[in-house]
């Protein structure tokens, strides 16, 4: 199915919300769910680094991670580690928010903080790769795959070499490598070749469709997010309401405006008048 023309269904923002069953790869949940399956989440590493992975371990799933009390908190989708302790963090992204260079930095950094232990040596700091899948082309360029390392601006030959590696997969692009088109293409399209990785993650996404428990738990999210948007227009508009009255003061104050003339004839004077007494 094309990721670009599935029915669903808005919230209040007009922003597109797919019902359960119309989840495909795609979208963050689903995804989420379907890299829990170790092999699978390690076939996908391999498909996107075009290299053998032995084995990974789950330092956690969907880890939120949070350096200091006061620090942003960060979610990760898929958040994993192999046999040579080298991290990797997988997100799916069908969003453009404009931001996604800064976030990968902030998500290297997260991931480094939590990774020595006092006193230890920041040579024994591991790789790290932060992988964003795009459904869209973020540097509008057509490559499958954007591939980020450190490197002197003076003389491209020489690297940082610090660990850090950056990896953008873009869904609507082309790839150099059959394996990574064959994801992409499945990705965007939902068309299922004769791989057997893209065969098990289409099997995998079946099964998860059909689970009531992740059903369940996708709606409790909606559910969560709506309130927290109602939530957040409520506030706005009592930050707005706030800044009106405070403008009407003004207009008292300087004597442009008489406090018995609004009272009189304004729609909204009984909440003035509250809001007028609240302040004395």
């Amino acid at each position: 199915m094309d990721i670009e023309n599935k029915k669903c269904y808005n919230n209040e923002r007009g922003e597109a919300r797919i019902s359960f069953e119309q989840l495909t790869l795609a979208d963050d949940f689903m995804f989420f769910k379907v890299m829990q399956d170790e092999n699978l989440c390690r076939q996908l590493l391999e498909v996107i680094l075009n290299k053998p992975i032995e084995k990974i371990v789950y330092v956690k799933n969907q880890e939120s991670a949070q350096t200091t009390y006061d620090a942003k908190c960060i979610r990760m989708d898929v958040y994993v580690k192999d046999k040579n302790h080298t991290i990797y963090n997988i997100e799916m992204q069908k969003r453009n928010t404009k931001e996604l260079p800064q976030r990968t930095r902030y998500y290297h950094s997260t991931v480094d903080q939590t990774q020595l232990k006092r006193g230890q040596d920041y040579s024994k700091l591991p790789d790290s790769y932060v992988i964003f899948i795009c459904t869209f082309d973020l540097f509008g360029v057509g490559f499958g795959k954007y591939t980020f390392e450190p490197v002197c601006i003076e003389d491209k030959n020489i690297h940082l070499c610090d660990g850090s590696h950056t990896i953008f997969v873009n869904a609507k692009g082309v790839a150099d490598d059959q394996k990574l088109q064959e994801f992409i293409d499945y990705l965007r399209t939902g068309k299922v070749s004769e791989s057997l990785f893209i065969k098990q993650l289409d099997d995998a996404v079946k099964v998860a469709s059909h689970n009531a428990k992740w059903r369940e738990e996708y709606e409790m999210l909606i559910m969560q997010e709506q309130y927290l948007l109602n939530q957040g227009r409520e506030e706005g508009r009592e930050e707005e309401r706030e800044n009106h009255f405070k403008s009407i003061m003004k207009l008292i104050n300087s004597g442009v405006l008489s406090l018995e003339d609004y009272l009189e004839k304004a729609d909204d004077n009984e909440e003035f008048k509250k809001w007028y007494l609240s302040q004395k």
